[in-house]
């Protein structure tokens, strides 16, 4: 009788066939929205993560095509058409291509030279360098535009500048069937030699004084300015200088005419070159390395996240373009200049500086990065400068400063790319010839608990640069 009843309650207790059943399905139904969900979830990461290498890879072909001289600026040969809305081939008509793309419009002539020109179109492949795993097309466009601000007799024709046009495509990702749409940036190129100088001030000569507001009838394109890890020649042609090695901070509080120089003796700052860092090999990434260019003994010694210059905070709190510290002042602010600039040089009041940088160890903490805009004029012999600062137009600071949004914590993990577009007072500002452009990078300490954040630059991985808008570019590249 005791077993029996024991058998009654175990049949009670345990869960019937359709019961199994029921609990299967759920948890099978559990699984697949689950399922639903990381797949999803995976997709749009993956779409994500392409659509910003397409952003990234036209930024790039287009900084690319910047250093291209202005009269081989052209395709050689008319591109593809497309019959898909989400394929920038969709807005070639012919030989001219819509400049707008919604509501696609504003048809312009392409600019096509069979000889000098380069191809409309290119594939990147997902092992190549900078792909980030994906693969794709890379769309480029050349066309003239007619000035219509521009008088007829100062601008003849309907050729006055060219508009180059670069569209990245991605292919779809594993299990995407549909075609991607394309991420595009464009630029403006004038022709230098047909720039004519700005006018200068009242009482002025070029070369002296203020200057005026220049020529207004140009249309504005954007000079790029590169920071390197080479100092400034004295003589004013200054050559990118190979980096072979970690080496000590360049102290860059001094002139052109100081000469290189580390530790506490005043040196020459560092140059603002017209061309970008080269790629001795595109297919490897690694190939040239990161150098470390503050290996000083009082920096943080992490071999990973010093690369590139380590700045240190200042020891009062602010902005300070002349470091208040005692203690290797040098290391608290960094300071690059332009070579003189061939002719008088119109600012046009935007300028965008772009850098790349993460935390020292990756640790996880705020900061702020100070930047000073200044133009230099030296004395005879080089031996001092004056330096004049230009001023933020929202808060009438002679310096702007950077801080991440969101959260505010500073980049970690990855050297990661930075944009901070700074608007000035008193726009235009025009740089007389013989004259040197300059920019100093700081660190506030008021928002800065680390010692230092690192800068990398002067590496074709990470360009850091200025982009500055002006009606009068210089040759360069």
């Amino acid at each position: 009788m005791t077993r029996m009843a024991d058998i009654r309650r175990g049949g009670e207790t345990g869960l019937t066939i359709i019961e199994v059943v029921v609990a299967s399905l759920v948890l099978a139904l559990a699984a697949l929205a689950t399922f639903g969900v990381l797949a999803a979830a995976t997709k749009n990461a993956q779409r994500a993560k392409a659509s910003q290498v397409a952003q990234d890879l036209a930024q790039e072909e287009i900084e690319r095509l910047r250093a291209v001289p202005f009269n081989q600026l052209a395709l050689s040969s008319a591109p593809e058409t497309s019959e898909s809305a989400l394929n920038p081939g969709s807005r070639v008509e012919g030989e001219t291509f819509a400049v707008r793309r919604d509501p696609v419009g504003e048809y312009a002539p392409l600019a096509i030279d069979n000889e000098f020109g380069f191809s409309p179109k290119s594939e990147f492949l997902s092992g190549e360098a900078n792909s980030g795993g994906v693969s794709g097309t890379v769309y480029r466009y050349v066309v003239w535009r007619n000035d219509d601000s521009c008088p007829e007799a100062e601008c003849p024709g309907e050729q006055d500048y060219k508009q180059v046009i670069v569209a990245v495509q991605p292919k779809p990702g594993a299990g995407q069937q549909t075609e991607r749409g394309y991420v595009e940036v464009q630029a403006k190129r004038i022709d230098p030699d047909e720039v004519s100088e700005p006018a200068p001030s009242e009482g002025g000569e070029e070369g002296e004084g203020e200057g005026g507001p220049g020529n207004e009838g140009n249309p504005v394109t954007a000079q790029q300015f590169f920071l390197s890890d080479t100092s400034c020649d004295e003589g004013g042609e200054t050559a990118r200088a190979e980096i072979e090695s970690d080496h000590l901070l360049h102290n860059t509080l001094g002139t052109c005419a100081s000469g290189p120089q580390t530790g506490s003796t005043v040196g020459a700052p560092d140059t603002l070159l017209l061309a970008g860092p080269p790629d001795p090999d595109p297919l490897d990434e690694f190939n040239p390395a990161l150098f470390d260019y503050s290996n000083d003994f009082y920096l943080e010694p992490t071999p990973d996240t010093d690369k590139g210059v380590q700045i240190r905070r200042d020891d009062t709190s602010g902005c300070h373009y002349d470091p208040t510290g005692t203690a290797n002042p040098e290391s608290q602010v960094h300071r690059w200049v332009s070579d003189p600039v061939p002719h008088a040089f119109q600012m046009s009041g935007a300028v965008t500086l772009e850098f790349y940088t993460r935390t020292l160890n990756d640790a996880l903490y705020t900061g702020s990065l100070c930047v000073f805009l200044y133009d230099r004029v030296e004395s005879e012999g080089g031996e001092t400068a004056e330096d004049t600062f230009l001023t933020d137009e929202a808060n009438g600071n002679p310096y702007w400063v950077y801080e991440p949004e969101g959260n505010g914590f500073w980049p970690r993990n990855s050297w990661t790319k930075v944009r901070l577009t700074m608007e000035f007072q008193e726009a235009p500002h025009v740089i007389p010839a013989g004259q040197r452009l300059g920019v100093a990078l700081g660190v506030d300490p008021a928002n800065t608990p680390a010692d230092a954040i690192p800068v990398m630059y002067d590496h074709p991985n990470y360009p850091s640069r200025l982009e500055v808008d002006t009606t009068t570019p210089i040759e360069g590249g």
